[in-house]
């Protein structure tokens, strides 16, 4: 008799989910995309069309921009089809895996569980934004400190950069502990 041959796949086990993580990433989701696509509602509403305004000795400044080129617009430079490339099929198959990963990957602790929710929920939200806007994402942020000046950004970006910040130090500290 044949054995059963073995897959290098793993099976997709939905039971093998904890009910905790499953709130864990399906509250961090949620959060993140509802907030991020709600803040870019309010900027497209008040900002669309209008002169930057500005807080705080202009510190703060609020402007509507729809950025079709990647974070801050990093991607913009490049030939249409490694943008497309990029941002249409990169990206997708990038949030896929941190998805699988958040699921099914065993021994992962609670925070970073929630900093990687966190971190794709943000990437989902500006793909999103992609969807819905003809491949641009709304940005309406920037931050202005004596000569030093950020580009336009968005809600998902600080939480995809202060998420990447923080499971940078966890496992950092993790590999210390060791």
């Amino acid at each position: 008799m044949v054995p059963p041959l073995k897959s290098k796949f793993p099976q997709f086990n939905l039971l093998t989910i904890s009910i905790t993580r499953l709130c864990i990433v399906l509250f961090a989701l949620f959060f993140v995309i509802y907030s991020d696509q709600y803040t870019k509602s309010i900027a497209q509403k008040y900002l669309s069309g209008l002169s930057p305004v500005s807080f705080y000795s202009e510190t703060v400044i609020f402007s509507y921009v729809e950025n079709s080129g990647g974070f801050l617009g990093m991607v913009s430079e490049y030939p249409w089809y490694l943008q497309f490339f990029l941002l249409n099929i990169c990206v997708p198959l990038i949030l896929l895996y941190c998805l699988y990963y958040l699921l099914f990957e065993k021994n992962l602790p609670a925070l970073h569980i929630t900093t990687l929710s966190i971190i794709t929920g943000g990437g989902i939200s500006n793909l999103l934004d992609r969807i819905i806007n003809n491949g641009a994402v709304i940005d309406f942020i920037q931050i202005r400190i004596s000569v030093f000046k950020t580009g336009i950004f968005n809600l998902a970006d600080i939480y995809i950069i202060g998420g990447s910040f923080l499971l940078g130090f966890l496992l950092i500290k993790n590999r210390s502990d060791e």
